[in-house]
């Protein structure tokens, strides 16, 4: 059986000897060889190809007791290198069967063949595809065509709601857009409307940030100031965690500008995490109003400080930021600060006092046309290169005052260019001394402003020293009742709905 087995083997195309002679051991070889010889017979020699061919003699019948052929092991192919291809053998089989025409005669053309159906497919005109739908299936779509036409209909409907005629009060605010029944007013004022609804979002949650102006305690010009990257720093770390720095001399700044300006705090930090840092920061309130995220606006794509919005004359306005991209809207009211990243010894914004507090002792009617002297400066530096001009001449003007006859405090104010608008320093407060005296002293009208505005927080900072404990836990008491207040009142309503005696007394 095994010779018989082995005589087949070597009958078989090259691929399926393969397959054959993988599966046979490995000491086939050298046992048949043994036989060959225990018989006496030489060792078959190996055929070559040519007699592999089948010749064309007519067949004759196989003894039982024929000599089997050897199998030739050295031309199998090497598995180890993997599994040879067949394509080689499956081009010659089809030569072979091209070359089987007479010689001379053409070849018959081959029929051709129908493709073979792929697996899962149908033939073709069998049956509809609906035939293979089922009613799962049916009620998807009719679902869904019910569906794209609700969709339709509602945007259909939307568009001819938001685009239906003005009514009056709304015909005032849009007067770029007329009234008419035209599609392209009508899409416009679908527009229109569809952008207010979105201002809701997108602008200050007021028309007036800020409250009227208090006659008793106004200040004839307001100063907005930014929070992030300008009085405060925070910063991650994986040692510390959130860590917040508080700029050098900002308690100096804040305080001593309290006596000429309107404080007011405009940051683009949400309400819930930037009131906390206020509080912290200025525990006695010279802040007169913090303004949070709430009361920006969204441009762009960019959080914007609408100063328009602050109820304020903008004549007389002015607010110090990080990011110029926070007052584009009014860019001359602005004064662009380098962001602080927490240096220590910074002087930066403890400059700008001078400067400042130039402009409240002169009493300019339009800050913006001060600052706009200023645009592509350095405020401070060239500040300080303007004062020491004046300076040098404001002395040569004593000089030549003082040789000649004295005129008189007036002629020395119109000498300088005072006007009566802004004499108000040239009245001397008790302790200080006249301005005659301080001018005849080479004291220009600023030092004057100066030293009064120091003397001013010398004795504001004493008052903080002295009673500043006593005035934070009154805040605190004044907290605590009002919260006692509010949910005492919330109690006492919600006992009242439902009817308690103890809520109706």
């Amino acid at each position: 059986m095994l010779s018989r087995a082995i005589a087949r083997s070597a009958r078989m195309p090259s691929p399926w000897r393969a397959a054959t002679t993988r599966s046979a051991p490995l000491l086939l070889p050298s046992s048949i060889a043994m036989r060959r010889m225990a018989t006496g017979g030489p060792p078959r020699k190996p055929e070559s190809d040519a007699q592999k061919e089948p010749q064309p003699t007519e067949p004759k019948p196989e003894s039982a007791d024929a000599p089997e052929p050897v199998p030739d092991f050295s031309k199998l192919p090497d598995l180890t290198q993997g599994i040879p291809s067949t394509l080689e053998y499956e081009l010659s089989s089809k030569g072979k069967k091209g070359s089987s025409a007479k010689p001379g005669e053409e070849p018959a053309p081959e029929a051709e063949s129908e493709p073979e159906p792929q697996p899962g497919s149908r033939p073709h005109k069998e049956m509809p595809s609906s035939a293979y739908e089922t009613s799962t299936d049916r009620r998807r779509m009719k679902t869904a065509n019910v569906l794209y036409l609700t969709a339709a209909l509602g945007a259909f409907g939307t568009l001819a709601y938001f685009g239906r005629p003005w009514d009056e009060e709304e015909a005032q605010k849009h007067t770029d857009i007329d009234n008419s029944w035209s599609p392209m007013s009508w899409w416009a004022r679908a527009v229109a409307r569809q952008n207010q609804s979105l201002d809701y979002y997108r602008e200050p949650a007021f028309e007036k940030l800020l409250p009227d102006p208090d006659p008793m305690f106004e200040r004839p010009y307001t100063l907005c100031i930014s929070l992030e990257d300008m009085l405060l720093h925070s910063e991650w770390t994986r040692e510390h965690g959130w860590r917040v720095a508080k700029r050098p001399g900002v308690d100096y700044f804040l305080r001593y500008l309290s006596q000429y300006y309107e404080l007011v705090l405009f940051t683009t930090v949400p309400f819930q995490m930037g009131d906390p840092l206020v509080r912290k920061l200025d525990p006695f309130r010279f802040i007169v109003w913090p303004l949070f995220r709430e009361a920006t606006k969204y441009k762009n794509g960019e959080v914007v400080k609408d100063l328009s919005y602050l109820n304020r004359d903008l004549s007389k306005v002015i607010i110090i930021d990080s990011k110029a991209s926070h007052v584009q809207n009014q860019p001359e009211n602005a004064i662009i600060l380098p962001p602080w990243k927490g240096e220590k010894g910074d002087k930066e914004l403890v400059s700008l006092i001078p400067f400042l507090e130039y402009i409240h002792t002169m009493q300019y009617k339009d800050t913006r046309e001060v600052l706009k002297s200023f645009d592509g400066k350095h405020i401070p530096t060239e500040f300080a290169r303007r004062e020491a001009i004046a300076r040098a001449e404001f002395n040569k003007q004593v000089a030549a005052q003082k040789k000649r006859a004295p005129s008189g405090m007036a002629a020395l104010g119109n000498l300088l260019g005072l006007k009566p608008s802004n004499m108000s320093m040239m009245v001397p407060v008790e302790g200080e001394q006249s301005a005659s005296e301080a001018f005849a002293s080479g004291k220009m009208l600023q030092d004057i402003a100066r030293e009064r505005g120091q003397r001013n927080y010398e004795m504001l900072e004493k008052q903080i020293r002295e009673n500043g404990a006593q005035w934070l836990k009154e805040e605190q008491e004044a907290q605590e009742k009002a919260q006692a207040e509010a949910m005492s009142s919330m109690k006492t309503n919600f006992t009242g709905w439902f009817g308690s005696d103890e809520g109706k007394k």
